[in-house]
């Protein structure tokens, strides 16, 4: 008998029914049911574990584990297609702060709403359709027994990374998309502009030249960041063929937006220095899901000469 992917869930007295997946009480029709925090913080492990289980199993992805070299389980895992590094076409994955781990838009949607809606599992069906090779970053998981992963102790870092040592290094797409959600646009512009104060790298990391569209799902990133971004990557966020942000707002999908509301803060179109559009829905996390048909439209559009 093989081992049962959900057997920390059902541990804690949950596991993942039907499609799509949503968490019930085992052998129940009842859903999560708070309990306290430390049940709350070891469930959302369990969710973490069991997604990373499904780009595998589900999504077909490997574990490529960092730094490079390191033996499976003693670093950080991101998570590749089979043709990441040979497609015509990267799509490069990176999530917001906190809990989240690879694969994880959201742990209180995948908790209380479903899979879909949690996780980047749709987004890699329509990408694996496209032909896209998949790269997906994982910037929370920053210490493996206590200890600092090195070249991933902070999410800025482990981004900087895994774009110098594998995006670039490594990856023959000739078009690289970026979706960023929430403090992943932080951290991808903070790589993206090192290539202005780095002289070893000289003007542009070799990946940024192939870099074709950006799309923020009610990004982070600040205003300070873009004002230190070398002119040809700036140029890339202030075009609206080439980079938009969807945001929390309760307009139509696709509305443009000059001044939002996530998470307590308020933020406009000016601060992000781009094109910002309504996600329509109010949910920091939901703005994946809710944009995903526009997010591909977004990136399947022909692009200008």
């Amino acid at each position: 008998m093989g081992i049962d992917p959900m057997d920390d869930l059902r541990a804690l007295g949950y596991e993942y029914r039907g499609s799509p997946a949503c968490l019930f009480k085992v052998g129940t029709d009842a859903g999560f049911e708070f309990q306290g925090d430390d049940h709350y913080g070891c469930l959302a492990e369990a969710v973490a574990d069991y997604v990373a289980l499904l780009l595998e199993d589900e999504a077909g992805l490997e574990p490529l584990w960092l730094p490079l070299g390191t033996d499976s389980g003693e670093g950080c895992p991101v998570f590749v297609s089979s043709s990441f590094d040979t497609a015509d076409r990267l799509l490069v994955i990176i999530q917001g702060a906190g809990r989240v781990r690879a694969g994880v838009w959201g742990c209180a949607l995948c908790i209380n709403k479903d899979l879909e809606w949690g996780t980047v599992l749709p987004y890699l069906r329509r990408a694996s359709a496209e032909g896209y090779g998949i790269l997906i970053l994982n910037p929370n998981h920053n210490k493996c027994e206590g200890r600092a992963i090195s070249g991933s102790e902070t999410p800025d870092r482990h981004v900087a990374y895994v774009w110098e040592n594998i995006v670039s290094a490594r990856c023959r797409a000739a078009r690289i998309d970026v979706i960023a959600h929430s403090a992943g646009g932080h951290a991808l512009l903070s790589c993206l502009s090192r290539s202005a104060t780095s002289v070893a790298m000289g003007d542009q990391l070799p990946a940024t030249s192939r870099l074709n569209r950006i799309v923020f799902t009610d990004s982070y990133h600040t205003r300070q960041q873009v004002l230190k971004l070398p002119e040809g990557v700036r140029s890339i966020l202030e075009d609206p063929a080439r980079t938009v942000n969807f945001v929390p707002h309760p307009a139509p999908l696709g509305t443009p937006v000059d001044k939002w509301t996530s998470q307590e803060y308020t933020f406009t179109r000016e601060d992000k220095y781009c094109s910002c559009l309504s996600a329509c829905t109010e949910d920091h996390a939901a703005t994946n899901h809710a944009a995903l048909d526009e997010v591909f439209s977004f990136l399947d559009a022909p692009v200008r000469d």
